[in-house]
């Protein structure tokens, strides 16, 4: 320091060293510029660990409605700097930008993306009171498969498992098909048919039956998708834990 600056900056004093009236000046000078550097680690530190900014959320309409509004309205109100664009559909809107999520039960085409399972959807078999008393005795998949089915897809070949193991495929004729599952829900409780729901939307439902229920039709995962954990906001961070503790939650009251 003292050869680039071409100055004495400390003088021996006894056996001691110690500073000059230049090493003195430069030392104020250096130190209340590392206090400059320090005050704005400081402040971007403070404010990169603010959660802030805009996410992007996309989610079934009716998983919103039953599973993750609370989390939600609690996180909101939790970071009120925090805005959320809340998409609810059917359709898939893969992440584009690392402050996308979606939560989908299908990751067939998300293969480059991170995909967490959030909760496991367990099934059950449910017609209303007012329908089975038309149908007479329910003893076995083979009678089930021959109802009038509701679904949310149009599919022919139905899978009935037991204890989580495929037994048996039956054909059966969806009488109407809706691609929401709520729509479904009601759709049964007003005698339609058949379906197969999850049993957090059956229990909505309060003239709904279940039939066989030792058998089911396969449970369904969902995840949550995202792009990367690398350099992630912390809005989206947080967003992401408090989403997996409530699967957690979700799969605990199921059990």
């Amino acid at each position: 320091m003292e050869t680039r600056l071409n100055v004495r900056l400390l003088e021996k004093k006894g056996r001691e060293l110690a500073p000059t009236e230049v090493g003195i000046l430069a030392f104020e000078n250096l130190n209340s510029g590392m206090e400059l550097i320090e005050s704005g680690i400081e402040s971007f530190t403070e404010q990169t660990n603010q959660v802030a900014g805009r996410v992007r959320l996309s989610v079934p309409h009716s998983f919103y409605r039953s599973f993750i509004a609370s989390t939600i309205e609690k996180f909101l109100k939790t970071y009120p700097k925090v805005q959320l664009d809340l998409l609810l559909n059917n359709e898939q809107a893969k992440p584009e930008t690392d402050r996308d999520l979606l939560i989908t039960f299908d990751i067939e085409d998300m293969d480059d993306m991170i995909a967490r399972p959030i909760f496991t959807a367990k099934h059950g078999f449910f017609a209303s009171k007012e329908y089975i008393r038309q149908c007479g005795e329910i003893s076995a998949p083979s009678d089930l498969a021959a109802l009038d089915w509701v679904t949310v897809e149009r599919k022919s070949n139905f899978a009935f498992f037991r204890d989580g193991q495929l037994v048996e495929e039956h054909q059966i004729k969806p009488r109407l098909v809706v691609n929401d599952i709520r729509a479904v829900v009601d759709a049964v409780s007003r005698g339609l048919g058949v379906a197969s729901l999850p049993l957090r939307h059956a229990s909505e439902a309060n003239n709904l039956v279940q039939l066989l229920p030792d058998y089911h039709r396969s449970d369904r995962q969902s995840y949550l998708v995202y792009k990367a954990r690398k350099y992630q906001p912390n809005a989206v961070r947080i967003l992401i834990k408090a989403l997996l503790e409530e699967g957690i939650q979700m799969d605990r009251s199921d059990t």
